[in-house]
């Protein structure tokens, strides 16, 4: 775990001075392995740390080098990815993880692929991992964010709808466009919640 620390703390350091998201990747490291233990899911640690630390391993890279790399390796959807960069770093940070990082795990190549816009009918691990990211302890602090992490230790799935629910009022107050597998995934575990009533 140190050594995957060390190339974490690489990434998000920059002129000798670690960003923040360094401490934020600690805290969905610590989240995510709290609820697999918590839902008894039985994922493999390794396998939940891995996607928890390489989940916003892009976050930082220039949007022109993120850019690049859509265009290589996401052609098919790339006019309609330049509509949403704020969602740039997920797509790229699979591509980067594996690269660099040498990880073959699809299981957790997608969950970081997903983690910020989510997907219908996730793994547990993309479920984790997509929470994790909103509710972890170290900078998540808003209100709206600790009863997020209040239901996501209840009911993971109610967490998943919560987290959706919230970054959508986000982005509707601020007049951003929803990208369509954030509505689609909305819209599947909103479904699923009402068969559950």
């Amino acid at each position: 775990m140190n050594k995957l620390l060390d190339k974490i703390k690489d990434e998000f350091t920059i002129n000798g001075i670690i960003n923040k998201r360094y401490y934020h990747t600690i805290g969905v490291i610590e989240m995510a392995n709290k609820l697999n233990e918590i839902h008894n899911f039985n994922l493999d640690e390794n396998q939940v740390s891995m996607a928890a630390a390489f989940h916003d391993i892009a976050k930082l890279m220039p949007k022109k080098e993120q850019l690049k790399i859509l265009e290589s390796y996401y052609s098919d959807i790339i006019d309609e990815l330049m509509l949403y960069p704020d969602i740039w770093h997920s797509f790229v940070g699979a591509v980067y993880a594996k690269q660099k990082y040498h990880i073959e795990d699809l299981e957790v190549i997608d969950a970081i692929k997903y983690h910020t816009t989510g997907k219908t009918n996730m793994s547990n691990l993309e479920k984790i991992i997509f929470v994790s990211d909103y509710i972890e302890e170290v900078t998540r602090k808003l209100p709206k964010m600790i009863e997020a992490r209040k239901i996501a230790m209840k009911d993971l799935d109610e967490g998943v709808l919560k987290v959706l629910e919230d970054t959508i009022d986000y982005l509707k107050s601020n007049n951003k466009k929803i990208y369509h597998l954030t509505e689609e995934t909305y819209q599947y575990y909103l479904k699923k919640e009402k068969k559950n009533v």
